[in-house]
């Protein structure tokens, strides 16, 4: 009736886990006993206790499931249509509490900065293109005084390479 009967050291613990669809099946035929959140230093696992076993929460891997605090747990225990358990807090008190790092959501908070940088660069060049008392020039222009600019910088470099040329 159980599947993964995978047991692992954890914490100084033995615990084998437990699938959350087999939880499921026993939490509405009524085998589960007793549910209890057991706190870490890095957040809580949950453990069930049935007829003559104890089980944590696995994983996919077969690792004890860690929810990032009790809220967390809580909604996987009500989607099971448990609503009675018991948090133990003894491993983490006097203990300060810690905080999970979130690299997906610090990267989330980088990209937010630099597209708000970015955003005020665009603002400014609006800006400064709108105080621009110049007059503006049709398409026509502007190619003319592109040509004109390009084969100046044309003339420059070809006379920079015969000095160079000489100087060899």
């Amino acid at each position: 009736m159980y599947d993964s009967h995978v047991t692992i050291d954890w914490e100084s613990i033995m615990v084998s886990t437990i699938k959350l669809a087999t939880v499921r099946e026993l939490a509405g035929a009524g085998s589960v006993r007793e549910t209890t959140l057991v706190a870490a230093a890095d957040g809580y696992t949950i453990t069930f206790a049935l007829e003559n076993s104890e089980r944590a929460l696995g994983t996919k891997d077969g690792a004890p499931r860690l929810f990032s605090g009790v809220q967390a747990a809580a909604r996987v225990l009500s989607k099971l249509g448990i609503t009675r358990y018991r948090v133990d807090a003894t491993a983490t008190a006097g203990a300060d509490p810690t905080r999970r790092s979130r690299p997906d959501r610090a990267h989330a908070l980088k990209q937010l900065h630099d597209d708000a940088a970015y955003l005020d660069q665009i603002r400014d060049a609006v800006a400064e293109s709108r105080a621009d008392a110049r007059p503006a020039l049709s398409s026509v222009e502007a190619r003319q005084q592109m040509d004109a600019l390009k084969a100046r910088l044309s003339r420059d470099l070809q006379s920079a390479m015969k000095r160079h040329a000489r100087t060899k």
